[in-house]
């Protein structure tokens, strides 16, 4: 079978002196890294290698200058930056797909500002992480030990592979054997689908808080001008304000959710052909269909996102303003108090069924996971 390329991108992070460098020349099988190839992206270091192919898997490999205690605050922030400008982008190609964090296993510890200010940062963006267990090959077995049982602790979920990435002869005689590269590379392709929804999810979160807040603004503005100083309920202004806030809410918010949907097409479509290009398997005769999540029979968790949107926020505003508290004179701001506290209303339960709707997708995302995980942990020798 021809697979067609399809690049996964992934991002290699950590301390200087926890193998960065050497892992990106293992994985490659050439010094790539110490070469210094690779186009910088930003004048603190961030550097996008050249593809290459595992298999018919083409990668592409990102790395950063290391992290130094001197220039924690600095690096962290080039970071943040590099991930939310990939993160934006419209297309899932250009996402960064994977994060890899280089762990020293020598050390045996975690620094508490490389724990709480970069780690767990990274994985609040959205990002998940694989560690790379580095210097495995040197380590004692107490080392070993002590090591797993650090990021055990702290990141529990977080897969752990343990790598060396050169060989060499030691002083006492013994020599380092390579390994760990194979199991990096199926580590990625196993958590592909899974951290590219996560980081989808997380733009949605944010995405769709930020179009609430633009529909406020809006429905606000609008108010000031609708209402005069003294403002009687009426009919007539209710009608205003419910049309005028339901446009700004459907409009705002279905743009999100369009932009969700595409996102969540392309990537079945990324993962289809990364994991077919891994496995040499042809998913479609194993019996997996990348059917979109989208699917009309899935939207009943998420009601509001589609066409009855505008009754669902025009209902909930009109409960709330004809409560009998505007059947008198009120002074503008004391309405105006008023409907921006429905508005907060409506953002709760917006906020409510976007999490029902997410769980929903995750309880569908777990099962076509495991069958993917079944696939490509499965032995592959006859394949290739």
């Amino acid at each position: 079978m021809r697979h067609k390329k399809f690049a996964t991108n992934i991002l290699i992070l950590g301390k200087s002196g926890a193998g960065k460098s050497t892992l990106v020349n293992y994985l490659y099988g050439q010094e790539v890294a110490l070469a210094k190839a690779g186009r910088p992206v930003t004048a603190r270091g961030l550097h996008r290698h050249h593809p290459f192919m595992f298999r018919n898997m083409e990668i592409v490999v990102w790395d950063s200058w290391g992290l130094e205690p001197d220039k924690a605050g600095e690096w962290l922030e080039n970071l943040k930056d590099e991930l939310a400008r990939t993160g934006r982008n419209p297309d899932v190609k250009d996402w960064i797909h994977t994060v890899i964090y280089c762990y020293d296993a020598k050390q045996s510890r975690l620094d508490e500002f490389e724990r709480t200010h970069i780690l767990d940062g990274i994985i609040a963006e959205g990002y998940p992480l694989i560690f790379a267990m580095t210097k495995w090959g040197l380590c004692s077995e107490a080392e070993k030990k002590a090591a797993h049982e650090v990021l055990g602790t702290s990141y529990p979920d977080a897969p752990r592979i343990e790598i060396e990435s050169v060989s060499k002869k030691l002083r006492n005689g013994r020599v380092t054997a390579t390994a760990g590269r194979k199991e990096l590379f199926q580590e990625i392709c196993q958590n592909l689908r899974k951290n590219l929804f996560q980081h989808l999810i997380s733009n949605m979160r944010s995405s769709m808080a930020q179009a609430l807040e633009e529909a406020k603004r809006s429905s606000m503005e609008y108010f000031d001008d609708e209402a005069g100083f003294f403002t009687v309920y009426s009919e007539d202004l209710n009608r205003k304000l419910n049309r005028h806030s339901a446009d700004c809410y459907k409009s705002r918010s279905q743009e999100v959710y369009r932009i969700f949907e595409e996102n969540s097409l392309q990537i079945n479509s990324l993962c289809k052909n990364v994991i077919e290009g891994y496995t040499g398997l042809d998913l479609k005769k194993c019996g997996i269909e990348f059917a979109s999540l989208m699917a009309d029979e899935q939207l009943t968790p998420a009601d509001a996102w589609d066409g009855s949107f505008a009754e669902y926020v025009a209902t909930l505003v009109l409960t709330v303003l004809t409560g009998g508290l505007f059947s008198m004179f009120w002074r503008k701001d004391l309405y105006r108090d008023k409907y921006a506290e429905a508005l907060d209303r409506l953002h709760r339960e917006v906020t409510g069924r976007l999490d029902n709707f997410f769980a929903s997708i995750e309880r569908d995302e777990a099962g076509v996971r495991d069958r993917l995980n079944r696939l490509i942990r499965e032995d592959d020798t006859i394949r290739w």
